[in-house]
């Protein structure tokens, strides 16, 4: 919490002015009841002779004047604290920005990417609430408390008393409504997250739920989770609703108590005045006025509590940054693992076990498999997003000293090898240049999409890109050209255009690897052996680790590394395969029923 508050250390001086501002409406409040009680003393029960009228006059419009200055205050108090929770807002969603995109794929994973976005939103809001109060009423609450006891006991303190009675019995009574509400606001955050998350399912994958016909199961999941979710937010709302009822009761039995005890004493001579009377009823109304909010606040803070751990887990995580600085390495694009293995948080079964593969600089690479074969998995070990559970994985490194011979002689390792281990990530990406399995574009012009691979490439780097790519004709169609803008997630291109796009940016990058994570499977044939050809020409002498499901995209390459359920089953040419490997001979006869592509 006290990280998260630290976000509004910007605006301390506004917080200053905004609490001045407040305090001096509370102060006219407090006045107001005063002069009204000598009204009524002094001009409506005056004496006679007096002019009681022109005293009416005259502190009405000194009440007048303080009810205006109260209002220019509390409505100059206001609008600073807006300008502060709009400018404290913009300032924790953009730290939480910062650190979602700096966060490893095993935290988001942990997480979950729809309780990243109700954390950024409803959380955040939850928080805004209480920096509101705070500034708001941190001076107001406690100002208008103390001021309203201290009056009504220099008006007359055995009938105060009344007032010291009713506020802990109000108090005691938000306390015992208040029990066990943190677990009501932490099980309709739970379910609020969940919600989220069957929505976001349930769109991206509203096809296969029609083709299986399982709609009425997803609308049942959504509805569950909904039920849950609002039966616990309405428990605990009713009983913060509670607390209104409860503080008028106790108000208005104040009141007529002190109606009654206030008439028995004027009776008795002791000098108390119906204005006195009424002052004090007055107060009665600002004091319980800040018990009701302080109430509030106590039973808010158990929904503050959980929003607020909630959004440490997201600040304090750790991130891709580490103590291990960035070098500057330039890799020479050797690749070197061995009995590598990985298994994803929670998984029963191994992603990858056991995979030894050597790449050598400049060669050209597949990694085949069916789904689920670990093929995306090796490719984000290879980019540093994960770290390995077991084996080791290495990178040949330009201009490093010859690596000592390992246990049993050197067995043909080059020189030079670093462990991924000891690099920073920086490094490792700073080298290697992927075209991933999802094409991530982004609304803008294909310009600035094409230079987050090199952000000072030229418009001739940039058409040279996207001839190689095979789309340089598409947007040379478009009066825009290069300047051709894309909707968000590039809705309004083909599957197989946002492929080559995203293409173009990956072989932009000067890197000494390539790696094309199944960023051929939208494009037909033709298109494909197009690119692969353009491809070869342009990265010759570069490391290139084409991973792909596709015998045609595969055959070609100089290796054919073969994944089966995480474990490597076979390497060797495409002729080699045919012979010694049944599972790449099985996905070759399913693909082209054993004719030549």
């Amino acid at each position: 919490m006290r990280k998260l508050l630290s976000f509004l250390l910007p605006y301390k001086g506004r917080i200053a002015l905004a609490t001045f501002l407040m305090a001096v409406s509370a102060l006219c409040n407090l006045l107001l009841p005063t002069l009204m009680s000598n009204v009524l003393d002094k001009g409506v029960y005056g004496a006679a002779e007096a002019d009681t009228f022109g005293y009416v006059l005259k502190t009405g419009g000194w009440m007048l004047a303080i009810s205006l200055l109260s209002l220019a205050s509390v409505a100059g108090g206001y609008w600073v604290v807006y300008h502060v929770i709009s400018g404290y807002t913009w300032s924790l969603r953009s730290a939480l920005f910062r650190k979602v995109h700096s966060m490893t794929l095993a935290e988001v994973g942990r997480i979950g990417a729809s309780n990243l976005v109700t954390r950024s939103t409803h959380d955040v809001g939850t928080l805004n609430w209480v920096i509101s109060m705070l500034c708001g009423s941190i001076i107001t609450i406690p100002l208008m408390f103390l001021g309203g006891v201290f009056l009504c006991m220099r008006k007359d303190f055995r009938l105060s008393l009344v007032i010291l009675c009713a506020v802990p019995l109000l108090l005691a009574a938000v306390l015992l409504m208040s029990k066990r509400i943190d677990k009501l606001w932490e099980i309709s955050d739970e379910y609020c997250d969940r919600q989220n998350d069957l929505v976001r399912e349930r769109l991206r994958g509203i096809r296969v739920i029609r083709a299986f016909d399982r709609e009425l199961l997803a609308h049942r999941r959504i509805t569950d989770a909904t039920r849950t979710m609002a039966d616990n937010i309405i428990r605990a709302n009713v009983r913060m609703a509670v607390i209104d009822p409860m503080a008028a009761f106790v108000l208005n039995a104040a009141a007529l108590l002190i109606v009654y005890l206030g008439g028995l004493r004027m009776e008795r001579g002791s000098g108390l005045t119906p204005g006195d009377v009424f002052a004090m009823i007055q107060y009665i109304n600002i004091i319980l006025g800040a018990i009701v909010s302080v109430s509030f606040a106590i039973v808010m803070l158990p929904h503050v509590r959980v929003a607020a751990r909630r959004l440490s887990q997201v600040t304090e995580s750790t991130g891709l940054e580490d103590e291990r600085p960035a070098l500057g390495l330039r890799f020479d694009g050797t690749i070197d693992v061995e009995k590598l293995s990985f298994t994803y948080p929670g998984g029963a079964l191994p992603a990858l076990s056991d995979v030894t593969l050597r790449i050598g600089a400049g060669e050209w690479v597949s990694v085949i498999g069916g789904t689920g074969s670990g093929k995306s998995t090796l490719a984000e070990l290879l980019l540093a997003f994960r770290s390995p559970t077991a084996g080791r994985l290495r990178f040949g490194v330009v201009g490093e000293p010859s690596a000592p011979p390992r246990s049993g002689g050197n067995d043909g390792l080059p020189d030079g090898m670093r462990d991924a281990a000891e690099l920073s990530p920086k490094d490792v990406r700073a080298n290697v240049s992927c075209a991933m399995q999802k094409s991530m574009l982004y609304a803008g012009t294909v310009a600035e999409n094409l230079r987050m691979g090199k952000p000072d490439a030229t418009e001739q780097e940039l058409w040279q890109a996207l001839e190689l790519a095979q789309i340089a004709d598409f947007l040379r169609e478009k009066p825009e050209g290069l300047n051709f803008r894309l909707e968000p997630a590039a809705t309004n291109i083909s599957g197989g255009q946002k492929q080559r796009l995203a293409i173009a940016r990956a072989i932009l990058k000067d890197a000494p690897i390539y790696i094309f994570d199944d960023s051929f499977s939208a494009l037909d044939f033709m298109t494909e052996a197009r690119v692969r050809k353009a491809l070869n020409a342009r990265l010759a002498g570069r490391t290139r680790v084409v991973i792909t499901q596709r015998v045609a995209s595969a055959m070609h390459c100089d290796r054919i590394f073969v994944l089966s359920d995480g474990a490597l089953v076979g390497a060797g040419t495409h002729g080699e395969l045919l012979e010694s490997c049944p599972i790449y001979r099985e996905i070759y006869l399913s693909q082209t029923g054993g004719g030549t592509v």
